[in-house]
């Protein structure tokens, strides 16, 4: 991946300046998380369509309402054939067409989406990042709040994140929250199994998995934990969905 410095298209700016007056309004887990969002962006851009990114920023912010930290909230999707969706500091959340495209309705979009929001809220990727200041703090004596021109520097950090990923308990902790969120927002929680379970297609040589299954706990797993946590006992919509969400969604595959 590039780095933070990678010059940006002007929809990718947009989106990293969306919410803010400037860089230097942002706390810090905002400004990690933009400089993440930029290493992300400038390896892969959005996609170019309103519409799709609008029906993505109007559903995320919907489900994070159903959560009670306040965040300003930026969602879209990358063109990307990658199964793979990432949540930054500050949120940021964004979506790769290759997962869009093997999902087949808004309650898995649903899933998705408040996975990355629960990985937000948790904090999970920034308090990699701060472990990883303080190492270096202890080590080279440097200070503990980046500054600003230190863009750079946060965005290989946090490239080195989503290529290692996050250890297993944050992970199976945002599918646990993140269940709880759409079910909250009134989607139906068996959707995360049915995300879960169309993985293991995935599971060998497709190149399309490999970051996912290298950063990610194996979907038995996550299913096992899933279970656990007592999600056959959620409770579920008493109708399938409604004819409006099924467009809407329909709408935005068919515009990827």
């Amino acid at each position: 991946m590039t780095t933070g410095k990678h010059l940006l298209s002007c929809c990718a700016l947009a989106f990293l300046m969306l919410c803010s007056n400037s860089v230097t309004a942002q706390s810090d887990e905002e400004r990690v998380g933009r400089a993440a969002a930029a290493q992300v962006l400038g390896a892969a851009r959005l996609i170019n369509s309103e519409s799709s990114q609008q029906y993505l920023k109007l559903l995320g912010e919907y489900l994070a309402s159903k959560s009670d930290a306040a965040y300003k909230w930026r969602f879209g999707a990358i063109e990307s054939d990658a199964i793979n969706a990432f949540a930054m500091p500050g949120g940021y959340v964004l979506v790769s067409t290759g997962l869009l495209k093997i999902l087949e309705n808004e309650d898995e979009l649903a899933f998705v989406l408040a996975h990355e929001i629960a990985h937000v809220l948790r904090r999970h990727h920034y308090q990699v990042v701060m472990r990883q200041r303080l190492a270096e703090q202890a080590s080279k004596g440097l200070q503990s709040v980046v500054q600003g021109d230190d863009i750079s520097k946060l965005a290989s950090a946090s490239g080195q994140i989503y290529a290692r990923g996050l250890d297993k308990g944050a992970e199976f902790e945002a599918d646990r929250l993140g269940v709880e969120i759409m079910t909250r927002a009134g989607y139906d929680p068996v959707a995360a199994l049915n995300v879960i379970e169309r993985l293991l297609r995935f599971r060998g040589n497709d190149p399309r998995a490999e970051l996912l299954f290298a950063t990610h706990p194996s979907p038995a797993e996550r299913l096992d934990m899933l279970f656990q946590s007592g999600i056959d006992k959620l409770p579920r919509p008493r109708s399938e969905a409604n004819a409006d969400r099924q467009a809407r969604f329909k709408r935005l595959i068919q515009g990827l």
